[in-house]
């Protein structure tokens, strides 16, 4: 789900940019980065139901590396 609406929003930057216009491809932008945040808040909260701690810093060292890379990329 969160690919797909990733998806979407990456296609509605890069189409509102090549229409000239900036402010929603902007919009949209922080909209994408908005939802994953909220879903790196999900993943840091549960990432402690795991049976070994290990998992546990795995997942958020990936989600917060996950964040910078679509920071970065898109």
């Amino acid at each position: 789900m969160l690919a797909a609406l990733t998806a979407v929003l990456i296609w509605a930057t890069e189409r509102a940019y090549g229409g000239d216009h900036v402010a929603l491809g902007a919009l949209a932008s922080v909209a994408r980065i908005l939802l994953y945040l909220i879903w790196l808040h999900a993943v840091w909260r549960c990432s402690r139901n795991v049976g070994r701690p290990l998992w546990t810093h795995i997942a958020r060292a990936l989600s917060v590396a996950g964040l910078i890379a679509s920071a970065v990329l898109y």
